[in-house]
């Protein structure tokens, strides 16, 4: 209280610390998707058509599209329409046709309506009522996509008189 007084000592400038090693490039060759989310409190109605992700905590009325994506109805949204898309995971209510790849009903998850889809899983809790259609892939495989072509009587004829 009553002693010494002694002054604060100078601070020595600060400096940055430069690094001499490159930064790591990120690799370009990875696709990220778009990611859309609707709110908990919202309401949407009509169709939903989009490439990416979709999240549902709110709800839908009307059919979602998804290209090269998947639709998640979350444990508080809800959907009344078709869902189409390679994935869907259903956490939440939908009351329409879901047609996919993979369906995935997970413990909160309930679906009333039709399944279209090449497999489905249903975790225990979950809820599915309607009917279930399997549908092959649509993916060929390489070998059936190569379509022969055949000559025809003519057209033999005709490269033989050319030549």
């Amino acid at each position: 209280m009553f002693g010494k007084k002694t002054e604060a000592p100078v601070a020595s400038p600060v400096t940055p610390i430069i690094s001499t090693q490159p930064e790591e490039k990120k690799n370009l060759s990875v696709e990220t998707r778009s990611n859309t989310i609707i709110a908990k409190s919202s309401v949407f109605k009509g169709d939903i058509e989009m490439e990416g992700d979709i999240q549902i905590w709110g709800k839908v009325v009307g059919n979602i599209r998804v290209k090269g994506g998947a639709i998640r109805v979350m444990h508080a949204g809800k959907v009344e329409g078709e869902l189409n898309a390679p994935e869907i995971i259903i956490d939440g209510h939908v009351d329409g046709t879901c047609c996919a790849e993979t369906l995935d009903i997970l413990e909160h998850g309930e679906l009333r309506g039709i399944s279209r889809c090449g497999s489905m899983s249903i975790r225990r809790g979950g809820l599915f009522v309607g009917q279930s259609e399997q549908v092959e892939n649509k993916k060929k495989p390489d070998i059936e996509r190569v379509v022969s072509i055949k000559e025809n009587q003519a057209d033999k004829a005709k490269a033989k008189n050319s030549a």
